[in-house]
């Protein structure tokens, strides 16, 4: 019989306390929970228990919450008009941090460095010394290596450390050792495997919080292994879908500040062209292919290069974006004869060079323009595309109209009787137009990670909960 059961009985209770805020998190992020006991090895019986505590709990935080919220927004209204609810919620959204919760690496001490090596250092001699053993022996000495896992299994461990583990306990010698069907000690050995597997996946999900190198993020990729999704296929499967999904989002951002940034002189001029609408066509369509044949020249050839045709397009894209993007730079003085010229140019259907004229418009503010031009190229066919188009721009005014209407009052500092007038002028456009409050943004949180939204700030909390 195995020596020391005791030892095993233990360590897998221990591994289940640990494992508790593990299975809140995967339930919470709404993992399937046949698939959390699985991976977990824990009974599902004991899965459903905890979900079913998480939800107890969410219904009495909610009640509480709801609760004190109305009493204090009770109290708060009696002393605060409107817009200044408003503008104390929205200044509370932008100066909040919103970046991502993460696992932090957590210094590790000499002394705790030490003692980790030294496990590690015990685990791999012992492993040495099962080579040449029968396999009794084989058995009784993986008692030590549960021993050394057990000593080590609350530190947070390096990427390096988890690798070694990874590779120590896929070991041949520790294979097929159980000898009849009721025998535990493979799935004691399985489920430290899982348990180091999941420390490396932890390890790797910090470093690749930590960088935005794409060489970096590429080689954190690849310590991800198919072999290692076997032994945890939720957690290794969310941490491989971050990396790439990080990799592929940096690659798309490089590749649109650069189209939006570099633009060459004499492109800059087509753009500043078009918006006065002065453009002479031909002559910046020779330029653009100029232009497409100098940056083929200027780049290595390689299978990945762009022909002539698509470094014409990223310029004409260019082109569109700036005037889409770039309206306190170019400022657009005839609209109608701007989009034409556009459309020619870019050889893009009508909707497009409009989207991209009137953006420019909301974007100097200029709502009354741009509703005008909407209605010029609406056309007397109600049903056809380009109505839809419009239709769907008016919207666009219309809520980015309110939007700056919010902030200017937000940021006003006027009498009690003027903010309460000029809410019920909000509220007014708002019923007026059957807004969604959703609908209405209010730009990004100071760090830039969260979108703020009129629903967010809005006083009355019946119609904001209709909102979410």
């Amino acid at each position: 019989m195995i020596g020391n059961n005791l030892n095993y009985k233990g360590m897998k209770n221990m591994i289940r306390d640990n494992e508790i805020g593990e299975v809140k998190k995967l339930i919470q992020s709404g993992f399937d929970l046949e698939l959390i006991s699985f991976e977990l090895d824990i009974p599902l019986k004991e899965i459903r228990q905890i979900k079913q505590k998480i939800d107890e709990q969410k219904r009495t935080t909610k009640t509480r919450k709801y609760s004190y919220n109305k009493m204090v927004s009770s109290r708060n209204k009696e002393t605060r008009t409107k817009i200044q609810q408003m503008r104390e919620r929205y200044r509370n959204l932008y100066l909040k941090n919103n970046q991502e919760s993460i696992v932090v690496r957590k210094e590790l001490s000499e002394k705790e460095i030490v003692k980790i090596n030294s496990s590690i250092t015990t685990i791999r001699n012992i492993i040495n010394e099962m080579k040449e053993a029968s396999k009794d022996e084989r058995r009784k000495k993986v008692n030590g290596i549960l021993a050394e896992i057990k000593k080590i299994q609350n530190y947070q461990l390096t990427i390096e450390q988890a690798e070694q583990l990874n590779v120590l306990l896929n070991a041949e010698e520790l294979q097929r050792l159980s000898l009849k069907v009721k025998d535990k000690i493979q799935i004691y050995i399985n489920r430290c495997k899982k348990n180091i597997v999941r420390k490396l996946v932890e390890a790797v999900d910090i470093a690749q919080c930590q960088t935005e190198d794409i060489e970096e993020l590429k080689v954190l990729g690849k310590k991800i292994t198919f072999e290692m999704e076997r032994e945890s296929p939720i957690s290794v499967g969310t941490v491989r879908s971050k990396i790439y999904n990080k990799i592929s989002k940096i690659q798309q951002n490089k590749v649109l500040e650069r189209i939006r940034n570099d633009i060459p002189e004499n492109v800059s001029r087509i753009i500043n062209d078009l918006a006065n609408g002065t453009v002479d066509i031909e002559k910046a369509k020779e330029i653009i292919k100029e232009e497409a044949n100098n940056k083929i020249d200027s780049k290595p050839k390689t299978r990945f290069s762009l022909t002539e045709q698509q470094e014409e397009r990223q310029i004409l894209i260019q082109i569109e974006m700036a005037i889409r993007e770039k309206a306190d730079r170019f400022h657009i003085t005839n609209p109608e004869l701007t989009i034409i010229k556009l459309q020619e140019l870019c050889g893009d259907d009508l909707g497009q060079a409009v989207r991209a004229v009137v953006e420019n418009l909301i974007f100097v503010k200029n709502f009354e323009e741009a509703k005008r031009v909407c209605d010029k190229f609406t056309g007397k066919n109600k049903e056809n595309q380009i109505a839809k188009e419009m239709r769907d721009l008016r919207l666009r005014i219309r809520n980015a109209e309110i939007s700056d209407m919010v902030l200017k009052g937000i940021n006003m500092q006027g009498t009690e009787e003027e903010e309460r007038k000029y809410f019920e002028l909000i509220e007014k456009g708002i019923k007026m137009g059957n807004v969604k409050l959703r609908s209405i943004s209010l730009g990004k949180s100071q760090d830039g990670t969260r979108n703020i939204t009129l629903a967010d700030i809005w006083p009355d909390e019946n119609e904001r909960e209709k909102t979410i």
